[in-house]
């Protein structure tokens, strides 16, 4: 049983020894939790794959012949097919509980350790969405789901962050399949004064595609006026757009730019720059990070609780991730 908490980054100094006395005397419980889901789990996938293959033996032997051995595949393996989804999202929907269950016991540990911040895994505080979908951040979808709520202060800098993945359903042709536009990371980071022109940092769709984006972009942001920023480097991947452009090159001057592109570099993983759009609206500066791997999951239903430092690791260097974009807004560039 893990007893010990070994500091790897700086934000992890002094946490060995609040590990030790507010989280391992919960381990035990925390695992056998772990073990009460998955065992739910289990039957419950147990069940869906046995009544998958049950209809299916059912439609291959009354189902009729006439399609040849053919329709007796397909009449066995599509139930089978359903079965296994069924097993699949069950499991899903248990390994959510459980992370859930973890979160609740360790996340208010963190935030305690760290001060001036807060967790909600189910982000019931909700988050700014529809300023960032008129910014043009973000574009309208049908469906927004937001979880993982981290909000604090950093460098007397107030941040909110969520994990969202943003979608919308298509009905084309009988078809309800839901498209996925965006899955990362929706950030807003307050500014030292109010910013009353709106500012769109957009990925540049290059020529052809940029023109039709402005020219569809009512509502997306992209309807307002063009800026040229002169940053060459910038210029490779976004566009700007602004209500007032001589206000936004007053706040776009290349400082901020190259700050800018660091972040863009450095925090968008295998999306690169194209995975990063932003914005300035009032008292906010707004992100949004595309990211394929999740954010602050703390419990793998398959792993013992008392192996969770590797988990640990993982949130902090979530929270880092965070700590070194506000780092690189103030012109500190951490290798």
């Amino acid at each position: 049983m893990t007893t010990t908490f070994t500091e790897h980054a700086a934000i992890e100094t002094g946490f060995s020894k609040v590990f030790s006395d507010r989280i391992v005397p919960r381990l035990k419980e925390l695992d056998d939790k772990r073990k009460a889901i998955l065992s739910v789990a289990k039957r419950q996938v147990i069940i869906a794959l046995a009544v998958g293959v049950a209809f299916g033996l059912l439609f291959t032997v009354f189902g009729g012949g006439s399609d040849g051995i053919g329709g007796l595949l397909v009449g066995f393996f599509l139930p089978v097919a359903f079965g296994g989804v069924a097993a699949f999202l069950l499991w899903k929907r248990q390994t959510a509980k459980w992370r859930g269950s973890a979160a609740e016991t360790v996340m208010p540990v963190i935030c305690d350790f760290l001060g001036d911040t807060t967790y909600d895994q189910e982000a019931l505080r909700g988050f700014e969405t529809e300023r960032m979908q008129k910014l043009g951040v973000i574009r309208p979808t049908s469906e927004i789901k937001i979880r993982d709520r981290l909000e604090g202060t950093y460098r007397d800098t107030s941040f909110e962050i969520v994990h969202a993945e943003l979608s919308s359903s298509s009905r084309r042709s009988g078809n309800n399949a839901s498209k996925t536009h965006f899955k990362g990371l929706l950030m807003r980071i307050s500014v030292p004064e109010p910013i009353s022109d709106r500012i769109l940092i957009a990925r540049d769709y290059y020529g052809p595609g940029n023109k039709l984006a402005e020219m569809f972009g009512g509502g997306t942001g992209r309807d307002m006026p063009k800026v040229d920023t002169g940053h060459a480097a910038f210029e490779r991947y976004f566009e700007v757009y602004s209500t007032n452009p001589a206000a936004a090159r007053n706040i776009l001057v290349p400082g901020f730019l190259d700050s800018f592109m660091k972040i863009a570099e450095a925090e968008s993983g295998e999306h690169g720059p194209e995975g990063l759009e932003a914005g300035f609206h009032e008292d906010s500066f707004f992100m949004a990070l595309k990211r394929d791997e999740d954010f602050l999951q703390v419990g793998t239903l398959t792993t013992p609780a008392d192996e969770i430092e590797e988990e640990l690791h993982g949130v902090f260097e979530d929270i880092t991730t965070v700590r070194r974009i506000i780092d690189r807004l103030h012109g500190d560039h951490p290798e």
